[in-house]
C-alpha cells in the first residue's frame, strides 16, 4: 500500500514525517518523530507552472523583465527552461469546412500554419514555402467531406 501524496518520508531515517508548523514564507515544515530531522518539501510542479505562467505573461504582455518583484537576471534565470518547451499539436481527426493556410518567416526559417479562423490545427517548420512542405503539413489534416469546402492561402505562383 502506498502512502498518500502529502505524507513525505524522512531523508535521514525514512520514517514518516509529521506536520510541524509553517516557515516564515508560508511553506509547511515537516518533522521526523524518530530522528528529529526537520525539512520543507518543494512542489516542483507548482513552481514550474508559476514560472511558465510568468514567462507567458511576460512574452505576450508589454511589461519589461524588470517590472516584476524579482531582479531581471533572476527572472531570466528562472524562465530559461521555458524557451525549450516545444508545443505539440495532436491531430483530433476533426473535419473542417474551411482552412486558412499561411507561411511566416522567422530568422531565415518558415513556419507553415493551418488555421480554422479560431484555432491552429497544424504547423510545421521548413526552409521555404514549397509543395512538399505544404503536402507534409496537410497530410495530417482529414479531407473535408463536402467537395465545396475550401482552403484559403495568400500564396501565388511566380512565372
Amino acid at each position: 500500500m502506498s502512502l498518500p501524496r502529502n505524507q513525505p518520508r524522512c531523508g535521514v531515517c525514512t520514517s514518516k514525517l509529521v506536520k510541524n508548523g509553517k516557515t516564515s514564507a508560508g511553506r509547511t515544515r515537516w518533522r521526523c518523530k524518530h530522528c528529529g530531522a526537520s525539512t520543507t518539501k518543494s512542489r516542483t510542479d507548482i513552481t514550474r507552472k508559476a514560472e511558465f505562467d510568468a514567462f507567458q505573461h511576460w512574452l505576450a504582455g508589454t511589461q519589461a523583465q524588470g517590472g516584476y518583484t524579482i531582479p531581471r537576471r533572476t527572472f531570466r534565470h528562472r524562465i530559461r527552461w521555458c524557451w525549450n518547451v516545444a508545443p505539440a499539436l495532436t491531430p483530433t481527426g476533426e473535419v473542417h469546412d474551411q482552412i486558412m493556410l499561411d507561411g511566416t518567416y522567422f530568422n531565415g526559417w518558415c513556419v507553415l500554419i493551418a488555421f480554422t479562423g479560431r484555432h491552429v490545427i497544424n504547423w510545421q517548420y521548413t526552409d521555404a514555402e514549397k509543395r512538399a512542405s505544404w503536402t507534409a503539413l496537410l497530410e495530417h489534416i482529414p479531407a473535408p467531406i463536402d467537395p465545396r469546402s475550401s482552403m484559403a492561402t495568400d500564396h501565388y505562383r511566380r512565372s
